[in-house]
């Protein structure tokens, strides 16, 4: 089994798949991947205080993989694929286990029309020191055929991750993969934006009330796209939940990191679905603008368009 671009949920659900006895390869990057590559394994470290360590490789398998799992952030996708593409065989499973709904039919392309199934998981997990994860929160796996029903191939990855991970094969996974889009959308960009966590964005009233809006303009947005989602499935995502009190979601971490977010496939897709089929996102596009300033602010960005403004700005004297 291959996980590419493992990072804290690639890492975390590779690891468990190594210590159930599966043949696991982490293909990570940077001070992560290097780590792997000097112990041999992933450590997890449990909310509870509990470590475990699974043995993992940080390369490509040499034969072709019987599962590869897709787990990089959404604007690294299409290159994940196209590395994979030397690495798997004809029977190999694909899953895309990603934010955002249209991960699946992007690595299919870049695979030539490959199948690819699709996964959503519900976790809570950061990397804070190369080499390990930390399981702070939820841990299951939602995953199916975009077609629909249960396939063989569906049936399959069912077979093949066994009872490593807390898994239900979904037989409406398209539904599914837009019911965690809401989530993503009322809490990924307003935890980056304000640096709150997911508890704190629900104990003030305004915030609170922005959250559903966001996540209420998603549904309008499933709907164009025929998916129906109901007020009652915002009510759920956006329930208090204990586990997450203190839980910065993955696009926060990014921005705290330096790092490019993933809002192409969170607000930035919402706004721009929007525009296509003419259904109003106003809160996304406020919290999709704000989004991009941190982004830029963190990346380094908005100094380098400082230093170019201030090029070429003229003063009078």
């Amino acid at each position: 089994m291959v996980v590419i671009g493992a990072g804290a949920v690639g890492s975390y659900y590779g690891a468990l798949l190594a210590r159930a006895g599966h043949t696991v390869s982490l293909v990570a990057r940077g001070a992560h991947r290097d780590a792997l590559a000097r112990s041999g394994t992933i450590r997890v470290r449990e909310a509870d205080g509990a470590d475990w360590d699974a043995r993992v490789s940080p390369r490509f398998p040499d034969a072709p993989a019987d599962l590869a799992i897709v787990t990089t952030k959404s604007h690294h996708s299409a290159d994940a694929a196209r590395e994979l593409r030397a690495h798997m065989g004809p029977s190999t499973l694909v899953l895309s286990l990603q934010n955002g709904v249209e991960n699946p039919a992007v690595i299919r392309d870049a695979l030539g029309g490959h199948p690819v199934l699709a996964g959503i998981a519900f976790v809570g997990l950061r990397i804070e020191t190369p080499g390990e994860v930390r399981h702070e929160a939820e841990g299951w796996v939602r995953a199916g055929d975009p077609a629909g029903g249960i396939t063989d191939a569906s049936a399959r990855l069912r077979d093949t991750v066994g009872d490593a991970w807390t898994l239900e094969i979904s037989d409406d996974i398209v539904r599914a993969q837009w019911f965690k889009l809401l989530w993503n959308i009322g809490f990924n960009a307003m935890c980056a934006i304000t640096g709150a966590t997911a508890g704190e964005t629900l104990a003030t009233a305004g915030s609170r009330a922005l959250v559903r809006e966001a996540m209420r303009e998603a549904v309008a947005l499933a709907g164009a796209h025929g998916v129906t989602l109901t007020g009652d499935d915002v009510e759920t995502m956006a329930r208090y939940n204990p586990q997450l009190r203190d839980y910065r979601p993955s696009t926060a971490q990014d921005i705290a990191a330096g790092k490019p977010a993933e809002r192409d496939a969170l607000t930035g897709f919402v706004v721009r679905a929007g525009t296509r089929v003419g259904v109003d996102t106003p809160v996304n596009r406020v919290l999709d603008g704000l989004l991009v300033l941190q982004q830029d602010r963190a990346t380094g960005r908005s100094a380098q368009q400082l230093a170019a403004l201030d090029a070429a700005s003229t003063h009078p004297t």
